[in-house]
């Protein structure tokens, strides 16, 4: 199965803020994590998928600044209960980093991971 989203993972130093009551969400982060949800939804009808799971993930990024390729934390959650009931249940994962600047996306495929 494939999903591709429009919506880029914001970094996970954009994640949170500190408030007076706290630390929480962003609402940039917020806003990136529910339109993940909606495109992910849009895409996949299923319940959410059960036990051990394999992801591919290819991220295209519009331009070449500084990103790691592990900032995927807002997307993996984005995607809970959704795609999977946990993102706990990725056991093997193979990450990407590209650029399209006329294109940026995440395409993400995933199944049952091998025994």
């Amino acid at each position: 199965m494939t999903i591709t989203l429009q919506t880029l993972p914001p970094t996970t130093n954009n994640l949170y803020v500190n408030g007076a009551r706290g630390r929480f969400l962003a609402p940039k982060a917020r806003a990136a994590k529910e339109a993940i949800g909606w495109e992910a939804r849009s895409q996949y009808h299923g319940e959410p998928l059960q036990g051990p799971l394999a992801a591919e993930i290819r991220l295209y990024w519009p331009d070449k600044r500084r990103r790691d390729i592990d900032n995927i934390k807002a997307l993996l959650d984005a995607l809970t209960g959704i795609l999977w009931e946990d993102d706990s249940q990725i056991t093997d994962l193979h990450l990407f980093k590209a650029y399209d600047k006329e294109r940026p996306r995440v395409e993400i495929d995933m199944g049952p991971a091998a025994a």
